[in-house]
């Protein structure tokens, strides 16, 4: 998949015409993959390659809408479940005051039609662009003939009687439901973050954990007890994974450590994935060490439990 990191001059790297699909993306959920499907669908059909546009910090960090949004993918992941879809070519275009304020029948005439040569583009139900959010199916429906492109809108993808979208995703990882997390998104829920060296205290307990430097602009799961897996180079192993400020040891820091069972490599520097299978319990301040370890034993006994069974 060719990757395109700017919204000028992409007739120098766009080759042919195109089938193009836009959207935030965040998190590739269910909905999200179906507009994916449908865009590739489409692209086979009319023989011409698939191209998806998205955006570059979330619009709405750079709005000012929610400054503690969390993202539900970082870029990286984002592009590679992206690209997993068979998708030709990705532009992420970078999100400005700028971009913001550029009026929707421009965005349409500029970039869609002259950039990228759209002959079809697909919409999901919700997306807007443009300045004030003018951009939208019905906007796009009015110029189709005089810019001679196919539209098609994807109708909200439902769980049950829930509306799938990235926002509620968030709401469920906030309150810890990894679970149900997983049945949007189609697969568990993971952060990737690269392995730090911590205070050691889970070592010297018999609980040694790859501590993960994870970027703030990722959501993480409520504080709590984990049971999932941590991918090393393509390996998955179970663990059970711990997200909070450890309190019996009176520290204030959120921070991300995977205990992998049955695993004594050295991980320092090392890039991991971490993947959330359900949660144990809540975060508990512990009046010693000896009831914390009896505690992480029970914990460790109940993460394997839920693992066996999958």
């Amino acid at each position: 998949m060719k990757i395109l990191r700017r919204l000028e001059h992409l007739q120098d790297s766009i080759e042919s015409p195109n089938v193009v699909t836009l959207g935030n993306f965040d998190g590739i959920h269910l909905g999200h993959q179906a507009l994916l499907e449908r865009t590739r669908e489409i692209s086979i059909e009319m023989d011409l390659p698939s191209c998806v546009v998205t955006y570059y910090p979330n619009p709405a960090l750079v709005l000012g809408k929610d400054k503690d949004l969390g993202s539900l993918t970082s870029q990286s992941d984002k592009e590679a479940l992206i690209e997993s879809f068979g998708i030709d070519s990705l532009v992420v275009a970078p999100f400005t005051m700028e971009l913001a304020q550029m009026e929707a029948e421009d965005f349409i005439r500029k970039i869609l039609v002259e950039e990228l040569k759209a002959k079809a583009i697909l919409i999901g139900y919700n997306h807007c662009f443009g300045k004030g959010r003018r951009g939208n199916f019905e906007l796009l429906e009015q110029y189709s003939s005089k810019y001679h492109y196919r539209l098609e809108k994807l109708d909200p993808v439902y769980l049950g009687n829930i509306k799938l979208s990235s926002s509620y995703i968030r709401s469920l990882l906030r309150d810890g439901n990894v679970k149900e997390a997983e049945e949007c998104l189609g697969r568990e829920f993971s952060v990737t973050g690269k392995v730090i060296h911590g205070k050691e205290r889970g070592r010297k307990i018999g609980f040694p954990t790859a501590n993960l430097e994870v970027s703030n602009e990722l959501i993480l799961p409520a504080i709590g007890v984990y049971a999932g897996k941590t991918e090393i180079e393509g390996k998955y192993y179970p663990s059970m994974i711990n997200i909070g400020n450890n309190p019996t040891f009176g520290n204030n820091a959120i921070s991300l450590e995977s205990h992998i069972f049955d695993f004594s490599d050295n991980l320092y520097g090392k890039t991991v994935r971490v993947l959330f299978t359900d949660r144990i319990r809540s975060e508990v301040k512990f009046p010693g060490v000896e009831a914390l370890v009896s505690q992480l034993k029970q914990d460790e006994e109940v993460s394997r439990k839920i693992l066996s069974e999958l």
